[in-house]
Parts: structure tokens; C-alpha cells; sequence
């Protein structure tokens, strides 16, 4: 259920699920979208090396058996905010993103990030061409078993990983009225 796949590897795009349009044409508020992922020690190990985050809380300790499972870097849990965007509406640019890091993601969890609009503006510029520039509200999250451990995301009891807001131009998308 969960898409994994290192950096490099032949991962197949995300599968977005939700109301968001494609290509944002028709965008309003209260729409959402989403995407399913578990992160490998590979794309930890990866992203580490690639931005020179080396701290240990990131990967295997070799023989230390009662240390948890290496802690995701918060950026690559975020990332998944601008692969809604990006597959979604190809062409888009992230504005702004601010981010609180609630609890950890670790290697394995399956999460959820997901986007929610919160406003859709319709703009239009002789630089940028015709848009919208939409706020959405921004999480990750994590399914917590009954017993207090990480399960699947089918549980009832689900907690926030990651929340925030972020602006992103859409360009050539439209806003949609409201019924």
C-alpha cells in the first residue's frame, strides 16, 4: 500500500488521491488531497548524504538493539507536501511552506501527507501568466496502533507527525466556483 523506492531507483510517480483537481483547474476552497508513503533507509541514507545531514538519530545504529528505528529527516517527511503539488499541478512553485515538527517519523512508518485549501486566488500578470495562488493547510500523519506502537493507517487512533501551511502558485489553474 505504502510506495517506497530510493532515490535513483525506478519508483513509479505517487498515486494523489483526493479533490483537488488535476492541473487545478476548478480549485476551491476545502478541497484536499493526499499521498500514502513509508520511507526506507535508503531514502533516509540517501537524503542525508545529498544535503550533509549525518546525524546518527538518522540511521542504523550497527549494534545497538534497544535504539529505535532511525528518525526520518523532517525536510524529506515535508517533501511530501510538494509531490501533491508538483504531480498534481505540473509546472507549480512552492511560495512559501512553515512547518512544525510535532512527533517523529521514523523508518518504516506508513504516513500521510495531506493538503487541504484553505484560500484559492486568481491572479494574473504579464511576468507569470494567469493562476491561482492557493494557501493550504498542510499535515502528516501517523496511524498509532492500540498498544501504543505505529501501525497501518486503517487505525482509528491517527496523530499529527508534521503541520503547516504553505503558498504555491498554480499556474494555469482556475478557481472554482461554489455551489
Amino acid at each position: 500500500c505504502f510506495s517506497g523506492g530510493g532515490v535513483g531507483s525506478a519508483s513509479p510517480p505517487p498515486i494523489i488521491s483526493g479533490t483537488i483537481p488535476r492541473l487545478g483547474v476548478g480549485i476551491r476552497v476545502g478541497q484536499s488531497a493526499e499521498v500514502l508513503r513509508s520511507f526506507t533507509d535508503e531514502d533516509v541514507a540517501t537524503f542525508g548524504r545529498l544535503v550533509g545531514d549525518l546525524n546518527p538519530v538518522h540511521f542504523p545504529d550497527g549494534g545497538d538493539e534497544k535504539r529505535k528505528r532511525p528518525v526520518v529527516h523532517g525536510m524529506l517527511v515535508a517533501s511530501l507536501f510538494s509531490s501533491v503539488f508538483g504531480t498534481l499541478v505540473p509546472g507549480s512553485v512552492y511560495r512559501s511552506q512553515n512547518l512544525r515538527f510535532e512527533r517523529p517519523v521514523r523508518v518504516g512508518d506508513g504516513v500521510r501527507g495531506r493538503v487541504v485549501v484553505a484560500e484559492a486566488r486568481a491572479v494574473s500578470s504579464s511576468r507569470t501568466g494567469e493562476g491561482v495562488i492557493c494557501t493550504c493547510l498542510t499535515t502528516v500523519i501517523r496511524a498509532r496502533a492500540k498498544d501504543g506502537g505505529e501501525g497501518d493507517l486503517s487505525a482509528d487512533d491517527e496523530e499529527i507527525c508534521v503541520s503547516g501551511e504553505a503558498r504555491v502558485w498554480l499556474p494555469g489553474a482556475t478557481v472554482g466556483r461554489v455551489c
